[in-house]
């Protein structure tokens, strides 16, 4: 199926507002039901672990601070290694 085809076919019967709510929603709530706990006594998944593996999924570099382990992570970088070379040069003294 083409985007064009989806596209029609997603918007036959709703405006496309309507269908990006819908797929919006429907991809927030299942990352709710990710991150917390669930009813069935799952454990919940960190954020951050969430990213990583979508990064690694997608066949992206990750890029974490030099800090001790016991540090809270501040943030992190995730792109292609092209990507990520050209905003750590500008960073780098």
């Amino acid at each position: 199926m083409t985007i064009d085809e989806f596209y029609n076919y997603i918007t036959k019967y709703m405006t496309p507002e309507q269908a990006l709510k819908k797929l919006l929603a429907s991809q927030m709530d299942w990352y709710e039901k990710l991150k917390l706990p669930g009813e069935e006594g799952r454990e919940p998944v960190s954020p951050i672990f969430i990213i990583a593996n979508a990064a690694m999924d997608l066949g992206w570099d990750i890029v974490l601070e030099d800090a001790s382990a016991s540090e809270e992570i501040r943030g992190l970088m995730v792109g292609t290694k092209e990507y990520i070379d050209v905003n750590l040069k500008s960073k780098v003294r």
